[in-house]
């Protein structure tokens, strides 16, 4: 397989938008704790190196919603994890691996919503060129059509520990 993202940007990257986001909070002047939600399983990685590297506290949690079956996001969306964290008046920062369609992150911020934060946003490692759901931060924008393993991404439930990203259909 051939790495479309290495290791070593991946590590710059995602501790750069630990900082932007811990710097956008202590600027937000809401001095409620804000909460970091990890769609899993896609975005457990990323979300783990993410908040490791917050300058400031933060509440966790984790929402598990599923799309997908392989290569196939034709279903429907389910969702086996639900948000048990008070948002009511908090900022809330929705981590996932990448918005493909928006079905599914539009559902997360459907419950989301539904807990009465003070303001979402969504962060995603990456995101695609063709992509037209708007998130408000990624790492890598304008990503090509590739089917990505490693670093949380997954083909069939495997590759996901790989620590580079990958084009699963190149040899």
């Amino acid at each position: 397989m051939k790495i479309i993202i290495p290791e070593y940007k991946i590590e710059r990257r995602v501790r750069a938008m630990a900082h932007k986001l811990s710097d956008e909070h202590k600027l937000s002047g809401n001095d409620k704790t804000p909460v970091m939600i990890c769609v899993l399983n896609g975005a457990f990685i990323f979300f783990s190196d993410l908040v490791k590297d917050m300058g400031i506290e933060i509440e966790v949690d984790f929402i598990r919603a599923k799309s997908y079956s392989g290569m196939d996001n034709s279903g429907e969306v389910t969702f086996t994890k639900e948000i048990e964290t008070d948002l009511t008046g908090k900022r809330v920062y929705i981590v996932d691996d990448m918005v493909d369609t928006g079905k599914t992150m539009n559902a997360v911020l459907d419950k989301v919503n539904a807990l009465n934060p003070s303001e979402v946003k969504v962060v995603t490692l990456v995101n695609r060129k063709s992509g037209t759901f708007n998130v408000d931060y990624t790492c890598f924008p304008d990503m090509g059509e590739e089917w990505f393993v490693g670093y949380g991404f997954d083909l069939d439930g495997l590759c996901r520990n790989y620590r580079n990203i990958y084009d699963s259909k190149s040899k």
